[in-house]
């Protein structure tokens, strides 16, 4: 019989795309296919698409290198085009009511005209105040911004089935890490900050769900540049290659791994310390810290972090404990694995 094709998560950033594909037997999820490629410098500016052309030939590359078969995709928007609230709705209404009451009301919740938009909400759960209200999740994004993404998705001859919000796709992920932090499914506050290039979002998880997400200005791309200049290496690509080579030893680079880490740690001090005096954090204390993101690679970054915060620290892995298929394995799912956690939690979508 043959296997039905899920999606393949297809994560855009400034720097790279990443497209990962999973699949599940029984419990246990695998790795079916795994790719990345560098994205061409100024394809991508300020969370829009600027050269949809040069992004589906990055796509195209990572699909061919994948060697998937699979042309469904999750992509995943973001940037100040994407906005996210919560508002109250009458119990009473039913889908279809509450899709035209906030269409209608469209002007209150969203700074944009409505037909340059695109709109979507969920019911999350009644109101705690009062019962006769639900609490409802409204999400709406500049139409331009899904067009680019699907414009390069379809040269690259791929469908776009499903787009998500990079915040909620990491979010999706955060489940994956549940097993490697003591707690993360119980009534513990784990603050889980992914540390991309320019940016690090932070997402507080408690009990399975997101309690307060932040996005912080910092990100790894100070550090790459840094050994970048010092070996004299041109891409980031060749420098990943020769760490994993062993071709640059962990003690060479300590100095700037440490000068990361103490930038790194004021930034994380801060964010929490917000999120603990602001109305959202309360009394709840943050129990422990998981770093995931590309820099967590580099060695020694955990355990600075360890002796600069207050918190307990780890680094975390969503595809931890996971089967990859050998050509996965090949293009390196395995070190590369903390920097994919939008590519999981977009993937997830396709697992069934």
């Amino acid at each position: 019989m043959r296997r039905r094709r899920g999606l393949i998560g297809v994560d855009i950033s400034a720097t790279r795309v990443k497209l990962l594909e999973l699949d599940r037997t029984g419990d246990e999820l695998r790795v079916l296919a795994y790719a990345s490629e560098a994205m061409p410098e100024g394809a991508i500016r300020n969370f829009q698409i600027l050269d949809a052309e040069a992004v589906a030939r990055a796509i195209l590359r990572a699909l061919e290198r994948s060697g998937s078969r699979t042309r469904d995709a999750a992509i995943a928007v973001s940037g100040p085009s994407v906005i996210s609230k919560t508002i109250l709705m009458p119990a009473s209404l039913d889908d279809a009511e509450m899709e035209q009451q906030i269409h209608f009301d469209a002007e209150h919740h969203i700074p944009h005209p409505i037909e340059e938009v695109n709109l979507d909400f969920q019911v999350l759960e009644p109101d705690p105040d009062n019962d006769q209200f639900n609490r409802v999740l409204l999400v709406a994004c500049r139409r331009d911004n899904i067009e680019m993404r699907t414009a390069a998705l379809e040269m690259a001859h791929m469908r776009v089935q499903l787009v998500d919000v990079e915040e909620y796709a990491l979010q999706n992920a955060c489940a994956l890490l549940s097993d490697q932090v003591e707690g993360m499914s119980q009534r513990h506050s784990i603050a889980v900050f992914d540390i991309g290039a320019d940016n690090t979002r932070l997402t507080i998880q408690r009990d399975g769900r997101s309690l307060y997400t932040r996005e912080i200005r910092f990100g790894g791309a100070t550090l790459d540049a840094a050994l970048l200049e010092r070996y004299d290496i041109q891409d980031f690509d060749t420098l990943r290659a020769r760490l994993r080579a062993g071709e640059i030893a962990a003690p060479e680079t300590a100095n700037d791994v440490r000068e990361f880490a103490d930038r790194l740690a004021v930034h994380i001090d801060r964010a929490l310390t917000f999120y603990q005096s602001a109305s959202a954090g309360g009394d709840e204390p943050i129990d422990h810290v998981v770093l995931v993101g590309g820099p967590t690679l580099y060695p020694g970054l955990g355990e600075a972090l360890r002796q600069l915060l207050p918190w307990p620290v780890s680094l975390g892995n969503p595809l931890d404990g996971m089967l990859a298929s050998a050509a996965a394995r090949r293009n390196h799912v395995d070190t590369d694995a903390p920097s994919l956690m939008v590519a999981a939690g977009l993937a997830l979508r396709g697992v069934v």
